[in-house]
């Protein structure tokens, strides 16, 4: 039998959460506020204390919620052999498909980023081998030395690569709320988006390949 109870307390403790994040992007970590949180998830104050004895756990718990989740996503991604420009496309795919469908996400990840990100390598450095781009046993670091080994991409600093590859991707999400706010005022709809998208990541794709493709 299903335990609707313990569905109804991952549903609601999902919510704080993601009313956090937001209230943290808006209000910065010292103007949050866990009355404007509890209000804008829509439980009492009680319930989110509950959950979170203070504030500073409910940000750590919403840095690892985010966490958690590219972590997961990264590793969905297929060891098959591919084309090195099939596996770039991959990544940007996982970050492209986790910010789509969670915005607020990258906003909360940016915004701790500015303020220094010691909350985020607290979360990330215990889980560093979980991480596909690290050099002791990352499937996405193996892939790309690998590529180097026969000869098909110059000889290149790997996690540098990676980086490359999901920094030039970024700037969509930091810009995607303008743009489709343009469009939509124009009279144009969400698949321009969608095409300005898949553009990027073509542009993207064929700039890092003319960097690291072997002459």
């Amino acid at each position: 039998m299903k335990n609707t109870n313990k569905t109804d307390d991952n549903n609601s403790k999902d919510k704080i959460l993601i009313a956090a994040m937001d209230e943290f992007v808006e209000f910065g970590y010292y103007g949050a506020r866990t009355q404007r949180i509890a209000n804008k998830a829509k439980v009492n104050k009680a319930l989110l204390h509950y959950y979170f004895s203070n504030k500073e756990r409910m940000y750590e718990e919403a840095l690892a919620k985010v966490v958690t989740l590219l972590i997961d996503k990264l590793n969905g991604i297929s060891d098959e052999p591919v084309e090195i420009e099939k596996k770039m496309e991959q990544i940007m795919d996982v970050y492209i498909s986790l910010f789509t469908d969670y915005s607020g996400y990258f906003r909360f990840v940016l915004s701790e980023v500015l303020r220094g990100g010691d909350k985020l390598k607290k979360i990330i450095i215990p889980r560093i081998k979980e991480i596909p781009f690290n050099p002791i046993n990352g499937t996405l670091y193996k892939y790309f030395k690998e590529q180097m080994k026969q000869g098909n991409i110059k000889k290149v600093n790997v996690f540098h690569l990676i980086i490359s590859i999901i920094s030039q991707i970024a700037p969509i999400f930091l810009a995607k709320g303008v743009i489709e706010k343009i469009i939509g005022g124009a009279g144009f709809d969400k698949l321009i988006v969608s095409k300005f998208i898949k553009d990027r990541k073509k542009f993207i794709i064929d700039l890092t390949m003319n960097g690291i493709r072997k002459e």
